[in-house]
């Protein structure tokens, strides 16, 4: 299934995983994507790359054990934020890019976060939607309440069957997340707060005030902690704020990427 020609896509050996991965345009300002938790680059952005900021080149990968990326299938050890941010590091040296932005959605956005406070000499702009940095009794309750993907959006069940395959990956996929947060929720329920202070980059937090699987408070806490940081705290926004506000995100990244400029939510 594609959903539009990429510009170039293959496979690359990263920290002894073969991962797949498709760039898309042919700009010069360099953005990578780190999906949510069961997803793919290119589905949860989906106009994004069907849209590209001029200027901007993408690079999308399916995370390790994830669509092209297996076998085998993805399993989520409790470090599994930090094995995605350095997986993502490692390929984008393999594929020569020396400095470039990170947009991150959902647990995608703890490996952005992990990904540039260790390397902020490499990650020039963050972009952070709908993300965390520890894990609360409230998140849990609302996360197992999911138990079952079959009884998901038909729209989202779609686009993780189109990725994975069938319905059986899909939900072992699923389950060992739901197993790996809860017993991380367990140990404490630290994610990465310690490395928002380590982060030098200009960094948006796109917040959705109607999030219900991440509250806004989440949002909040990660401006407050990341210097210099911008929040949009999004009146009526919902969990997957870059396909429900598509556009505002295309002009937000044109606007900080090719301008170097925070611009107002309202002006996008």
């Amino acid at each position: 299934h594609k959903i539009v020609s990429a510009t170039s896509e293959g496979f690359l050996t990263v920290n002894s995983h073969k991962l797949y991965y498709c760039t898309w345009g042919t700009g010069t300002e360099v953005l990578v994507i780190l999906p949510g938790s069961v997803g793919a680059g290119e589905m949860d952005f989906v106009q994004l790359v069907k849209n590209i900021p001029e200027g901007i080149l993408l690079v999308t990968f399916h995370i390790r054990g994830c669509g092209k990326s297996k076998p085998p299938i993805r399993v989520y050890p409790l470090n599994f934020h930090q094995q995605d941010a350095d997986d993502c590091a490692n390929l984008m040296e393999q594929l020569g890019f020396k400095q470039y932005s990170v947009l991150g959605w959902c647990a995608g956005g703890i490996a952005s976060i992990i990904l540039a406070a260790d390397h902020p000499q490499k990650v020039k702009n963050l972009i952070l939607l709908s993300s965390r940095t520890f894990i609360t009794e409230e998140d849990i309750n609302r996360y197992e309440n999911l138990p079952d993907v079959s009884k998901f959006n038909p729209l989202i069940l779609r686009d993780l069957l189109i990725v994975h395959g069938d319905i059986e990956t899909v939900q072992s996929i699923w389950s060992s997340f739901l197993k790996a947060f809860s017993e991380i929720f367990n140990r404490g329920g630290d994610l990465c707060k310690s490395k928002l202070a380590m982060i030098q980059c200009p960094t948006a937090i796109l917040q959705g005030q109607n999030d219900f699987l991440v509250p806004p408070s989440h949002g909040q806490y990660i401006h407050e902690n990341i210097r210099g940081s911008h929040l949009y705290m999004i009146n009526g926004g919902r969990h997957s704020l870059q396909h429900q506000f598509s556009t505002k995100l295309h002009g937000l990244i044109k606007a900080l990427l090719i301008d170097g400029k925070f611009i107002p939510w309202d002006d996008l």
